[in-house]
């Protein structure tokens, strides 16, 4: 039965819990400013919100994904100052290199993860582990191993994949928002300890020359961690991702006439031009990874994500106005989350943002970008549900 089908019914009887097994999911784009983050972000709570349990993991040395899930707002509250809230939650709070340091380098540590529960859902909640900048010194380290195979070392890449892929059992999803960077040994070994892949993408130039760019990436890690794949009488990098397709984040919206409006669903000409364009590339880099069994067929891609679904772009989401956007980061809250209540709260005094208008542009953008993500989270959740692999 295809995919979206088994989506709706599950829906309907609430019954998709009973067949879900925890999946791996990489978000990663070498173009940075896409909105990646945003994306992870959100999933994570829509999909707490639905009754999964989700981890997300910060590998951004940014880590701005862990002062969204935080809820950071100010520079007060993201200061280095002893008393700031930023350092009360990293003293208390465990981050991806004290994590991976457990396995890597059996070192002990007492600190939790960071739990969000939905408000929406009793089962739901989201858990994080938390970004820091001592990401950069595990990234030496793990080059250097990598680069000089012996085999005192030769453990490490595995050690690196259980301290993740073990989670797997606590969770639906695990979600893992990573650095702009090709080259980072992290981001390649998350990727290819992962079930799945996607590469959010915005409507410009340097983003569509980013995923002409990937299959040289890709081959690039490939290469790099070649020796340490998992056989038969090795322990390693399982070598499983398989590529789901582009998510096309901050499109602009047509704002021409009251029925697009109502629609919302019309994008400007310079985004459509654009994500034709981005078509023919994710396409030739689906082939690319479809070749080393790292991608979905584009009959799978339309099982999971529908048969009118236009292979390789799972969504194309509209832009964020920058008033529900600063409203949702004062509130320290996704913006799926936003009510009236909480724009009238943490609005500019200058204007007045009203996300319940039938023809407004705050609407119609709030629930473009509802729908869009829902849309995306029953998706994955009919991946898991499914026999797709």
């Amino acid at each position: 039965m295809p995919c979206y089908f088994l989506r709706l019914i599950a829906s309907a009887f609430n019954t998709y819990k009973a067949v879900l097994m925890g999946k791996i999911i990489v978000f990663f784009n070498h173009k940075g400013g896409v909105g990646k983050t945003t994306l992870v972000h959100n999933l994570g709570f829509i999909l707490a919100d639905k009754g999964l349990k989700i981890l997300l993991v910060d590998a951004d040395p940014q880590m701005n994904l862990t002062a969204a899930v935080y809820g950071l707002s100010t520079s007060i509250e993201y200061s280095a100052d002893e008393d700031s809230k930023w350092s009360k939650y990293t003293k208390d709070y465990i981050s991806l290199s004290e994590h991976l340091n457990i396995e890597l380098k059996g070192t002990h540590c007492s600190k939790k993860m960071f739990r969000v529960k939905s408000k929406k859902n009793k089962d739901g909640l989201v858990d994080l582990i938390s970004g820091d900048i001592n990401l950069a010194n595990v990234e030496a380290d793990l080059y250097g191993i990598v680069k000089n195979k012996n085999t005192f070392t030769d453990d490490i890449p595995f050690k690196f994949e259980s301290s993740i892929s073990k989670k797997k059992s606590d969770y639906d999803f695990i979600l893992i928002d990573t650095s702009p960077s090709g080259s980072s040994v992290i981001n390649a070994m998350m990727m290819l300890l992962s079930d799945y892949f996607i590469a959010p993408v915005s409507p410009t130039f340097f983003s569509l020359q980013a995923i002409d760019n990937l299959s040289a990436i890709f081959q690039n890690w490939i290469n790099l961690l070649s020796n340490y794949q998992t056989t038969k009488s090795f322990k390693g990098l399982s070598f499983q991702p398989k590529f789901l397709g582009l998510v096309v984040q901050m499109a602009k919206r047509f704002n021409g006439g009251s029925e697009n409006k109502q629609k919302g669903t019309s994008f400007s000409k310079a985004a459509e031009k654009w994500i034709a364009n981005v078509n023919e590339s994710v396409k030739r880099f689906q082939t690319f990874a479809a070749i080393r069994n790292m991608a979905v067929s584009e009959e799978q891609f339309r099982n999971i994500f529908g048969a009118a679904s236009n292979p390789f772009i799972i969504q194309t989401c509209c832009d964020f106005t920058n008033q529900l956007r600063s409203i949702a980061e004062k509130a320290g809250i996704p913006v799926v989350h936003l009510t009236q209540d909480i724009c009238n709260k943490y609005k500019d005094p200058s204007a007045y943002v009203d996300i319940t208008k039938p023809d407004g542009q705050y609407k119609i953008s709030f629930d473009s970008i509802f729908k869009s993500y829902n849309t995306i989270a029953d998706d994955l959740i009919c991946l898991i549900s499914s026999k797709e692999k």
